[in-house]
């Protein structure tokens, strides 16, 4: 068992055997992502931000599901011309890959430059079942 924000997860329930995020918690990954591309097509840039935290939360677990929601957002950032979003991703898919692989990236958080890097966040709740279902 490990902590994660408020949530108490059982490593099964996020990673499979091996230490490979589980297919149930990468299929929400690509969901939240799939929402996102949806958004950004019809411009609705605040959701599709929304979408690139959610996802972020689900795959800041794995090297490079982590490192693809960041290029995501560098690019939103581009789109949107949003200043602190393109300067602050840079540093975040410098970050990323070694984050996951260390176990270092901090639970529950959003991934968005108007969080600190290393800062934990709670997770909400209807993530927290997907990341453990059993609670």
């Amino acid at each position: 068992m490990f902590k994660l924000g408020n949530c108490r997860c059982q490593a099964d329930t996020v990673f499979n055997e091996g230490g490979v995020v589980s297919p149930e918690v990468k299929g929400h990954f690509q969901n939240e992502l799939n929402k996102a591309f949806e958004f950004i097509k019809s411009k609705d840039f605040h959701s599709a931000w929304t979408a690139l935290a959610r996802a972020h939360i689900l795959g800041q677990f794995d090297a490079i599901p982590h490192l693809k929601v960041h290029w995501h957002m560098f690019r939103l950032g581009l789109a949107s011309m949003n200043t602190q979003e393109i300067l602050g991703q840079i540093p975040r898919m410098i970050l990323a890959i070694p984050g996951s692989l260390t176990g270092k990236a901090p639970k529950g958080n959003t991934g968005l430059s108007n969080v600190g890097i290393f800062k934990p966040m709670d997770i909400p709740e209807d993530l927290q079942k997907i990341l453990n279902p059993r609670l």
